[in-house]
């Protein structure tokens, strides 16, 4: 309900502790249709989470393990990428990230670079890299996700949350500079448009956000360039809220594959060569619109229907090594490129939102639809010949060009994916301690995918699939929740580069736990799992396969919150055991040891106004497999962070200046790898100064 249509309620009702109305006719009764909104976090403690069903839902009442990264934590680490936000985040690692032009993760072992399993708003992005400019939260559901997202990996999603219009007027404008030759400005605005009520009988509120950044890259040469602009719109009246937002993005990013396997083993010595040629980057436009409707019909039943669109339009030019001599350094390389990428997805939904009372239990009812397209398009492709001469331990640029003739029998490589999916979902208070979740998804999915010029279809197929989902919330104390869930997967397997179809996969997960809300504000989850997947794909090079079967098992624990007054803190350890079992081989990328560690102590100091943030933390990713066939293996590490922050007012100006050292140490480490060509660099020491301006 607004605050206008709120302030009108409490005028027409006397007030409890007042006088009686001097006319003791009886007044009208008044029905209030919300209870005051719950804060999504408190600081670094997460509350509630709306990516398990679609609504905002306590923590501890959720059968599944949730992870929040909230606004402050961003803030105080000045996160610049998904990358450094899921650092926080138990049973998480990079992988393939495509030469570091993709958003790329494991979930409890089990992802890919183009897997679909981060969204926006709950909506799917095929979006290769996503930038947190517009981003207040990060919220991670482990586990079962297919019930309310359809295709996805059963290790779990990740949604990025919004920040949306509000109706008092703020804003802020910011800038950074960093120790890479690099600088950004960025800018957030909000607020009412017209009077509030008054708006074709409602408010109406706009939120325009942009940023510009441009930095020397950090390895030997390169040039990194992103504009973003991001404006929105929300109008609500008593029943109904409409939002609509838009995003692009111009971008130049360098194609950078890392390094090689130097006599079996990554060398430090080659932290800052690169074997790309200076024209090898990826440079392209994104574009996201998303629209939600609301409308109350009454107390128990309400209707929402969303619609999401994005787009991904880029070139890559790239240098593609082929062969090593780890005695000589000589290197055999070809100029390839990816010209006239286009990565789309379109989704509509549209359901019914119930809360009942049945049989003297509380139902939480969701009955809806969803329609979804996702389509891959690569036109150009160039796989040049590879080139021999060129010596990593001595290298002479510039004499490998770009460009070269297009490939008719890999170009036009195209996949698409129609599925339509019906879902229900009850959530049901069966005691006041017992909460039960059900619900099942009915989708029927077709696809289509090939290569060549003339076009070559190597599959086309359909199917349909049930995915159920079951869970179990039991309150032991306030304080003290024990859940437990089951749920399968369903992932069809699309690749062009391929002899035969592949067979879907398919996934089936168990997972227990606990659930904790320790004083004075420290929230946890601790979990237990077993995710058995069939027809796995994994991909060497350019061609996929599958390799049959494989488990991953694991312990998970994700804390947050507030310890003491003055001190707040984020932490994580995962124990994740992810094989083939066919052969017994580790998942590439999936380390079988990951933490992290973060905490804050905010203080004012003597004679100082104001107040001051001190914090740092640490980040654990242990030994893991660099490669399908386990040929090698990359080193754990451990890479350290540290920041100071000053909140103060220059004038009436609230003003917030902040010092950020990420890797301290200088760190030279390895966070994943495709093959023993191909191993991706951790960013040496960065150093950034960000000043904030707010009114």
């Amino acid at each position: 309900m607004c605050t206008a249509t709120a302030h009108a309620a409490m005028a027409a009702t006397p007030d409890a502790g007042g006088d009686p109305p001097s006319n003791p006719q009886e007044l009208p009764a008044v029905s209030v249709h919300a209870s005051p909104a719950v804060e999504p976090t408190a600081g670094y403690r997460p509350l509630t989470s709306e990516t398990s069903s679609g609504v905002e839902r306590k923590i501890s009442e959720i059968p599944q393990s949730v992870a929040v990264v909230s606004s402050s934590v961003m803030q105080d680490q000045q996160a610049r990428s998904l990358d450094d936000a899921l650092g926080n985040v138990s049973g998480i690692t990079q992988t393939n990230t495509l030469g570091g032009t993709r958003d790329a993760f494991l979930k409890r072992g089990f992802g890919s670079n183009n897997d679909g399993s981060i969204l926006v708003d709950g909506i799917r992005s095929p979006i290769l890299h996503n930038y947190l400019a517009t981003i207040d939260r990060v919220e991670v559901l482990k586990g079962p996700a297919s019930l309310l997202y359809g295709i996805q990996e059963p290790g779990g999603v990740i949604n990025m949350i919004t920040r949306k219009p509000e109706d008092t007027l703020q804003g802020s404008v910011s800038a950074t500079y960093t120790s890479h030759r690099g600088s950004g400005t960025s800018f957030d605005l909000t607020g009412p448009i017209g009077q509030p009520g008054q708006v074709a009988g409602g408010t109406l509120a706009f939120r325009l956000t942009g940023e510009y950044n441009t930095a020397r890259y950090w390895r030997s040469f390169g040039r990194q360039r992103d504009a973003l602009i991001a404006p929105s719109l929300s109008w609500h009246d008593a029943n109904t809220s409409i939002d609509v937002s838009y995003q692009y993005v111009d971008y130049t990013t360098p194609f950078d594959r890392g390094t090689v396997l130097v006599n079996g083993h990554p060398d430090d010595a080659l932290r800052y060569t690169r074997y790309e040629e200076a024209w090898a980057q990826s440079s392209g436009l994104q574009e996201t619109l998303r629209a939600r409707l609301e409308h109350r019909f009454s107390d128990q039943w309400r209707m929402r229907a969303t619609y999401g669109w994005s787009r991904d339009r880029y070139d890559q030019y790239l240098t593609r090594a082929s062969a090593f001599n780890s005695r000589t350094g000589i290197m055999s390389r070809s100029s390839d490129a990816n010209l006239g990428r286009n990565d789309a997805d379109e989704i509509a939904t549209i359901g019914a939102i119930g809360d009942l009372n049945l049989a003297g239990m509380r139902h939480e009812v969701y009955v809806g639809g969803e329609y979804e397209r996702q389509r891959s398009f690569r036109g150009d492709t160039i796989r040049g010949k590879a080139v021999s001469g060129f010596d990593l331990f001595d290298p002479v640029y510039g004499r490998l060009a770009a460009g070269g003739t297009p490939s008719a029998t890999q170009s036009d490589s195209l996949s698409k994916v129609h599925t339509y999916s019906l879902i229900t979902q009850d959530t049901v208070h069966l005691t006041d301690r017992l909460i039960a979740v059900a619900g099942v998804r009915w989708e029927n999915w077709q696809q289509l995918s090939g290569v060549g010029r003339p076009f070559v279809v190597a599959d086309h197929s359909h199917g349909q699939v049930w995915l159920p989902q079951f869970g179990l919330v039991y309150k032991l104390t306030p304080a003290l929740s024990a859940y437990a869930n089951f749920s399968k997967s369903f992932v069809p397997n699309v690749a062009t580069e391929v002899s035969e179809p592949l067979s879907p996969e398919r996934g089936r997960i168990y997972e227990a736990g606990l659930k904790f809300d320790l004083k004075p504000g420290i929230t946890g989850t601790l979990a237990v799992y077993q995710i058995d997947k069939s027809n796995v794909a994994v991909t060497n090079g350019d061609v996929t396969s599958t390799i049959g079967s494989a488990r991953s098992r694991g312990v998970e624990l994700d804390v947050a919150g507030q310890l003491t007054r003055h001190v707040s803190l984020i932490a994580s350890y995962a124990y994740t055991n992810a094989t083939d079992r066919d052969d017994g081989t580790r998942l590439a990328n999936a380390a079988r040891h990951t933490g992290s560690v973060f905490a804050v102590y905010d203080t004012m100091l003597p004679y100082l106004p104001g107040q001051w943030r001190f914090g740092g933390g640490a980040r654990l990713v242990g030994r893991r497999a660099g490669d399908t066939a386990n040929s090698f293996t990359l080193p754990g590490y451990v890479v350290a962070d540290l920041f100071a922050a000053y909140e103060t007012k220059l004038g009436k100006i609230p003003t917030r200046v902040q010092l950020n050292v990420k890797n301290v140490f200088d760190k030279t480490y390895y966070p994943s790898s495709n093959s023993n060509l191909i191993i991706a660099e951790g960013e040496a020491r960065l150093v950034m100064l960000n000043t904030t301006f707010s009114f």
